[in-house]
């Protein structure tokens, strides 16, 4: 379990690492800080996660109502909670984690 947990801390530490000046929408970190707290990459490896989240938003920016609805509202209410839940699942089923090079001998 403490595996898990340092695990799990690496990669909202991932996640938090944004280009300065360049902060994320409200939006999309409350969405980042979700899938990180919620499991959502605890099968992403950690040098993955940055391009896990890149992926995700323009993902997200396709199918605008959970986005939109989060930044109206200004947290997750239970109706769009469900609608992130399934975007999350459809994303994480299609995310390729990528083989790390150099392991291999």
């Amino acid at each position: 379990a403490t595996q898990n947990a340092l695990a799990r801390g690496e990669r909202m530490v991932a996640t938090l690492n944004q280009p300065q000046y360049q902060p994320w929408p409200f939006e999309e970190q409350v969405v980042a800080i979700y899938a990180g707290i919620n499991g959502y990459l605890d099968t992403i490896p950690v040098p993955q996660v940055p391009r896990f989240h890149d992926e995700l938003r323009e993902h997200l920016r396709t199918e605008k109502s959970v986005l939109s609805s989060i930044r109206e509202s200004g947290d997750v209410a239970e109706e769009t909670e469900e609608k992130l839940k399934a975007e999350l699942d459809k994303f994480l089923k299609g995310f390729n984690i990528e083989e790390e090079k150099g392991l291999t001998g």
